[in-house]
């Protein structure tokens, strides 16, 4: 072969290049297989550990008043646990529908999450309070039995102390409607914790 042959043919890329281009290839596909594997979820409805099991074991102060509460302290009747902070916007724009259903005789038991006394009752204060309860976790032990990702968030208890759903984010008319409500009226009826799921 001729030098002027050997110039006419294209040099081959090296292997390290390919990978180059393969590379964000394997990340997208990887990517829209995590994305699709999620479609039809709702993303605010986990399936916690703690479902199915009792409330964890605590003594925290009242908000309010400073007395200690334990479990038992809490109602005997099926209820929603609220985990909110003054700190949290999102529990501001939630606060509404909180009000909606402590007016509906829904019973609602307050976790301040990580907040100091003074400013939570201040929002309290200022936004009215719909929680026949408040635990004082200031130091997030509580949250973190629970296993918290952040503020707010929701857990129905049963009679019996159990945790039989958890909502993560905020509660809005649909998911209350849709999932809340309904599950609260089944242990309160029958209970029973089929429509929990």
């Amino acid at each position: 072969m001729s030098a002027a042959q050997m110039n006419d043919v294209p040099p081959q890329p090296p292997k390290r290049r390919l990978w180059l281009w393969l590379l964000p290839l394997l990340m997208f596909v990887g990517l829209a297989l995590l994305l699709g594997s999620r479609l039809g979820k709702d993303p605010a409805i986990q399936v916690s550990q703690m479902v199915g099991k009792p409330l964890p074991a605590f003594a925290l102060p009242n908000l309010t008043d400073g007395n200690l509460l334990i479990p038992q302290n809490l109602p005997s009747t099926p209820y929603l646990l609220n985990i909110w902070g003054s700190w949290c916007p999102s529990c501001v724009f939630e606060h509404p529908m909180l009000l909606q259903i402590a007016a509906q005789g829904v019973p609602i038991v307050g976790v301040n999450y990580k907040d100091e006394q003074a400013d939570a009752l201040s929002y309290l204060a200022k936004h009215q309070n719909p929680f026949v309860l408040n635990l004082q976790d200031q130091a997030g032990g509580l949250g973190l039995d629970l296993g918290l990702t952040g503020a707010p968030e929701s857990f129905v208890v049963d009679a019996a102390g159990v945790i039989r759903l958890h909502l993560v984010g905020i509660i809005d008319a649909d998911n209350w409607q849709t999932r809340l409500q309904p599950c609260l009226q089944a242990l309160t009826q029958s209970g029973s914790a089929d429509a929990c799921h």
